[in-house]
């Protein structure tokens, strides 16, 4: 029996759009029981239980058949390496909202590698599952801070991920905001222009450029102008109700600024250490029509984790 424990992501972190995503401390976690461990004969179980507010939990239950993302990334893993998979129990454990913009299914890709790299007792190494998942995923901004922590910056190099991984200073807080409203990848996706002018995509290379040399400095006093995007938030912000205004209020009670968490809708606050905006934010979204889960939030310094029980 064995633990994995697999953290929440937020990706984009304002202008690096696809390039960049950082870890966070909301973990979902899957028990594996294989073999004689097993309480049933059926080559395969999963059980699933939620830890989410109910106000922000997915409309949709947890998959617990062969549509499940962790078993399917288990099944591709083993047809992929042409091992044999042996009789296996999920007991999954979630913390990550679904649809939300924080990383749900990069979790569970990154799970299901991490969990078939062991069952199938491959013990590929971490660079080999990254890159799987990288081709499952389909971009790198969330599944490589969920494989290695902290905040990670990587780019499609033809085949190959080439990625710096980038240790957040300790002098910032962040906070996250969820609705209890979802929006779908691939909606948030069809909004977006189908191209753009020279002048936003300049825009953003310097915004993105800003904020990785801010993150490495220490300056954090031109963190509100690096987080500022023109490629996606803009946008998406569209289908987000209260966006633009959080991230006003957050500015307004001392933070450095925020943006929209991947795809959307929650929103990530970044604010100096000990300025404690989470209250004040909180009273700003009881006037918002939908309701927003506000907490602050560390970001993950280890990333996915695999633990003997």
């Amino acid at each position: 029996m064995f633990t994995v424990r697999v953290p929440a992501t937020s990706a984009n972190m304002g202008p690096c759009f696809d390039c960049a995503g950082m870890a966070l401390s909301i973990y979902n976690e899957i028990t594996v029981l294989s073999g004689d461990e097993c309480t049933s004969d059926a080559p395969f179980l999963i059980r699933s239980e939620s830890c989410i507010d109910p106000r922000i939990e997915a409309e949709q239950p947890i998959p617990c058949d062969g549509t499940n993302l962790i078993y399917t990334t288990i099944k591709w893993f083993a047809e992929h390496t042409g091992v044999n998979l042996p009789k296996f129990e999920l007991r999954q454990r979630d913390s990550i909202p679904l649809a939300r913009g924080l990383g749900s299914s990069a979790a569970c890709i990154t799970g299901g590698l991490l969990i078939a790299n062991r069952l199938c007792k491959t013990q590929l190494p971490v660079s080999e599952l990254l890159d799987m998942a990288v081709r499952l995923e389909g971009h790198p901004d969330n599944v490589a801070p969920a494989f290695l922590g902290e905040m990670v910056v990587g780019a499609l190099e033809g085949k190959r991920f080439e990625y710096i991984r980038i240790p957040l200073p300790e002098e910032l807080e962040f906070t996250v905001l969820v609705p209890d409203f979802p929006l779908l990848t691939d909606e948030a996706r069809r909004v977006l222009p189908a191209s753009y002018s020279r002048e936003q995509a300049v825009f953003n290379t310097s915004r993105s450029a800003l904020l990785v040399g801010a993150l490495l400095t220490k300056r954090f006093d031109v963190l509100s102008a690096a987080m500022r995007d023109r490629l996606h938030q803009p946008y998406r912000g569209r289908l987000v109700h209260g966006m633009d205004g959080i991230i006003d209020a957050a500015q307004n009670a001392g933070a450095y600024g925020g943006f929209l968490s991947g795809a959307g809708p929650s929103v990530m606050v970044v604010s100096p250490r000990g300025k404690n905006v989470a209250s004040e934010l909180e009273l700003y979204c009881r006037s918002l029509g939908p309701y927003w889960y506000v907490s602050p939030v560390a970001p993950d310094r280890h990333g996915a984790v695999v633990e003997e029980k």
